[in-house]
């Protein structure tokens, strides 16, 4: 299948609109160099902040917009990253005559470095997002408080506490000893190239493989996780860029301003920073800018005397009314009045019928996943036990899954089903008992991302789908997760598409999609990482009869190449897998045997059916 038969064709009006990006930082150079001409000095001096206000923006933008993480430290790493870089343009600035060759690579490298260190905390403690808003505030709070009295001195730079740091120099481009101090309205072209520069950067970052990574995490990290993604270690880089950009915006600010005070850790600066991104537009990246400079020419006006006196209400006010009534900022309102004028995309997932698999590609794609994968591996666990508070929901169960034919597992509610299958995959952690992935190879400590790299594949009892991908990036992030190679992820991934029948529905967003559809996907997702073990918790839920039909002959498929284990209430969907069934009840195994033998048996039907003595 070509490329093409798979994403759809876009129209023009489409391509401007996802070009959209570029034209912001043009147009900002653009800008700047025609103010060079025009502006007054004292203006260009104003704007000049807005500017660096913005990129900081940006950083928060970064962990927020894009990471999902309302961070409050982001003026910390800019004021570490202002005093550091100061310092060292301070003692070096003098050998090159150019300062910012040294404050801003060292500002960026030390607001990062210290990113990445609260980071660790946050994302390997797996601390939740109120947690880890609150850690950040509190850092802020704590570099002001000491910042107050800290008093320390570095060559020729003097940190005065209450007193900050002063005798900064100035943005100097050239070098030698005659090099200039730039005047206001070059420092202001020049701050505006190096955040266009930045935000480019940014950009290309948050488009490519890894931005799309972190757009996984922030919409489902557990899905992302379970596709084999160290979800951990993307968001502690994601975290640790963010702070170097703010680093550098500090580093920024100092040459600006010519001083440092601890007034840059206070708390009305770390709160303005998200109205900034929020008047923008989350998670737009451009918008931290357009919002920076929205808050800092209006400030700017109203404290002119446009309003007598009024500036703080007034502001207020706006501040209110744009954040109340423009849900994604300004530019997300202007991309929500675009995209109304765009083909509804979506549309396909209404002129479609029941999903229907093809066998022979099918068949084909566990062939060639056998070759590249390893032959199907045996899943056991040996006394796994798993308790929360007073309830055992995993009960020293012991079972050996083999391929060869599909393995169920059936009882009623709360028999502890889909708990065994969360500790065989990782969410839950035994507290005793062992898990093999083979012959030899334990996993009972294993993380999720850990067990689904050993070839593990799991669909857990809701469709965990990411809703804003389309259905061909759902898969294509599958797919790259196990290859790590972009070719080969859109080859699994056209293949998965044509295999499922989703030809049609390739660029519909996931979201759309029906729960069946929704289902249908997710397990197209496990098959796109080839795994070795593939766990199903009830995937036929919300399917018709033709699509359990047709799940039913893709299980039975699947298990002549891996080992499959499905858990299920609907009997007559695990009478047609023709497999072995173990029943649980109160977290232990209660029988097994074929599903005919097991429905005479009185035992099993009387917890299914709530009477005599096995309730």
């Amino acid at each position: 299948m070509a490329p093409q038969d798979v994403s759809r064709v876009m129209t023009f009006s489409e391509k401007l609109y996802k070009s959209a990006g570029l034209t912001f930082p043009i147009i900002a150079i653009g800008a700047g160099f025609v103010a060079a001409g025009v502006m007054d000095p004292y203006l260009a001096y104003v704007a000049t902040s807005w500017v660096i206000f913005g990129l900081l923006g940006l950083s928060l933008d970064i962990v927020w917009g894009r990471g999902g993480l309302l961070s409050l430290g982001q003026t910390s790493f800019y004021g570490l990253g202002g005093y550091f870089g100061s310092v060292i343009a301070l003692n070096l600035g003098p050998v090159t005559g150019n300062t910012l060759i040294w404050s801003l690579p060292a500002g960026a490298a030390f607001g990062g470095l210290c990113a990445a260190a609260l980071g660790w905390i946050i994302f390997f403690a797996r601390m939740g997002p109120l947690q880890s808003t609150i850690l950040s505030y509190t850092l802020t709070l704590l570099l002001w408080s000491l910042t107050q009295s800290f008093q320390l001195d570095v060559g020729q730079a003097s940190i005065g506490g209450d007193n900050g740091l002063s005798n900064i120099p100035g943005m100097i481009l050239g070098f030698g000893d005659n090099a200039e101090t730039l005047g206001p309205v070059a420092v202001f072209v020049a701050t505006v190239v190096i955040s266009a520069l930045v935000y480019l950067l940014t950009r290309w970052l948050m488009k490519g493989t890894f931005g799309r990574v972190i757009d996984c995490i922030r919409i489902d990290a557990q899905k992302a996780e379970l596709l084999g993604y160290d979800v951990r270690v993307y968001q502690v880089v994601n975290f640790a860029y963010a702070g170097a950009v703010a680093g550098l915006a500090g580093a920024l600010f100092g040459a600006w301003a010519n001083y440092l005070s601890p007034s840059i850790f206070s708390v009305q600066e770390a709160l303005l920073v998200p109205i900034y991104v929020l008047v923008g537009g989350l998670g737009t990246l451009s918008g931290a800018f357009v919002g920076a400079i929205a808050v800092g020419g209006l400030s700017y006006w109203l404290g002119g005397g446009a309003v007598g006196g009024q500036t703080t209400l007034i502001l207020g006010v706006v501040l209110i009314f744009l954040v109340l009534f423009l849900k994604n900022g300004m530019l997300g309102a202007l991309g929500d009045l675009w995209l109304r004028h765009l083909p509804d995309t979506n549309a396909a997932a209404r002129d479609t019928g029941a999903v229907s698999i093809d066998p022979d590609v099918l068949e084909g794609l566990l062939k060639d996943a056998a070759v590249h994968a390893g032959p199907a591996k045996n899943l056991a666990t040996h006394d796994a036990f798993k308790r929360f508070g007073g309830v055992v929901p995993v009960n020293r169960v012991s079972r050996l899954f083999e391929p060869g034919r599909p393995s169920s597992l059936i009882g009623p509610n709360g028999a502890g089903k889909s708990s065994f299958l969360k500790t065989c995959v990782g969410i839950y952690t035994p507290e005793a008992g062992t898990i093999h992935l083979g012959s030899d190879d334990d996993i009972t400590r294993a993380p999720i991302f850990e067990r689904v790299r050993r070839g593990m594949g799991v669909k857990n009892q809701k469709p965990q789908v990411f809703g804003s991908l389309t259905v061909f990036d759902n898969l294509w992030m599958a797919a790259y997760a196990r290859t790590r190679n972009k070719p080969a992820a859109r080859e699994i991934s056209e293949k998965i598409t044509g295999m499922l029948g989703f030809t049609n529905q390739a660029a519909v967003q996931a979201s759309v999609l029906s729960h069946g559809q929704q289902q249908w996907l997710d397990i197209g997702m496990v098959l796109c990482l080839a795994p070795r073990v593939i766990l199903l918790d009830e995937p036929a839920a919300g399917m018709t009869n033709e699509e359990t039909r047709e799940l039913s002959s893709l299980v039975r498929i699947l298990a002549r190449y891996t080992t499959v284990i499905v858990v299920e209430h609907d009997m007559e969907f695990v009478r047609t897998l023709e497999g072995h069934v173990t029943v649980l009840h109160q977290g232990e195994v209660f029988a097994e045997g074929d599903i005919e033998a097991l429905r005479a048996n009185d035992r099993v039907l009387d917890i299914y059916l709530g009477r005599r003595a096995h309730v």
